[in-house]
């Protein structure tokens, strides 16, 4: 009889032994998911020197661009966190009464590596604001959501906009990461009110795909869909969000804004369907795709600036 019992003691000792085991597995997995997902990027690899450099290599005239407009910079308060939204209000002359861009930035990126493109925009006449996404150049907050929590930002920035600029038309632009800020923001009723379109250049359109492939590419010898299940609960609980809910098709399908996608058929990081998808997802009539066949991630604007700057003023221009 005591021989039972401490055979029953022992099984029940194990039993517990083998489910903290196996809870302790499924939580360092699960955070170790999240620490390497929502944490991608931070304020020293993105800062203004980062910048500098990059305007190096593309042979962008950092100097010239600021002695032909009027760089102010703002700081935008977030109303869903407690950071403060750093951004660039740059003008052609100094006058906000005109129509404006809101330019986003893609991982890795800054308000400042936008300058590039904002050139275009301010050489036709519109004012842009280009600012830090979370936990980029100056902005402090913590996490990069694959767009989620930045379409709070986003929504500031146009919010601040529209009590500056009264009845001008408002466009946001956004580029790769900052393509699925956009995408997700564009599926707000503030989006449908106050913005006039929208342009995504190789937008993400997927989180969990874009996750995923990551996780196979590392090969770590823990299966993808188990790191990818406790991941996604470690997210919801501590930030309240899933994966799918960062999924841009499933929010952008009812937006009224018009919308114009730039995409690559050669580029490997977000990948030619990345685009499609989300223009297939958009229920009205008042979208438009141009794409190239051969140039790398984001890079369509360097190879294509004539077919670029021509696409995307024929696409505002159909508008009025």
């Amino acid at each position: 009889m005591k021989k039972k019992r401490i055979i029953r003691i022992l099984g029940i000792t194990l039993g517990f032994v083998i489910l903290a085991g196996i809870i302790g597995t499924c939580y360092f997995t699960g955070i170790s998911v999240f620490n390497g997902s929502m944490q991608m990027v931070d304020n020293e690899s993105t800062s203004f020197e980062n910048a500098k450099a990059y305007f190096k290599k593309i042979n962008f005239n950092l100097d010239e661009f600021k002695s032909k407009y009027e760089i102010e910079t703002i700081q935008i308060k977030s109303t869903s966190d407690e950071h403060i939204i750093p951004a660039d209000y740059i003008t052609i002359d100094g006058d906000k009464n005109t129509d404006t861009i809101v330019m986003v930035h893609g991982l890795g990126g800054s308000r400042w590596t936008n300058y590039p493109i904002a050139n275009m925009f301010l050489e036709n006449g519109y004012n842009v604001i280009s600012y830090d996404q979370r936990s980029s150049g100056e902005n402090t907050a913590k996490y990069t959501t694959y767009g989620y929590l930045e379409s709070h930002d986003l929504k500031d920035c146009v919010s601040y906009l529209k009590d500056n600029i009264g009845d001008n038309k408002i466009g946001v632009w956004g580029t790769s990461f900052g393509g699925a800020t956009v995408g997700i923001y564009l599926g707000s009723d503030q989006a449908n009110q106050s913005v006039d379109f929208a342009i995504l250049d190789s937008p993400i359109s997927n989180m969990s795909y874009m996750l995923s492939t990551e996780m196979e590419r590392m090969d770590i010898g823990i299966p993808v869909d188990f790191m990818m299940f406790m991941g996604n609960i470690v997210t919801k609980l501590k930030l309240g969000f899933s994966y799918e809910d960062a999924n841009i098709c499933n929010r952008i399908g009812d937006t009224k804004v018009p919308l114009l996608i730039i995409n690559s058929r050669a580029d490997e990081i977000t990948p030619y369907f990345m685009g499609q998808d989300i223009y297939n997802s958009v229920k009205h009539n008042h979208k438009m795709i141009f794409s190239v066949e051969d140039s790398a991630h984001a890079e369509i604007f360097f190879d294509y600036p004539t077919e670029y700057e021509a696409n995307v003023l024929e696409f505002i221009k159909d508008l009025n």
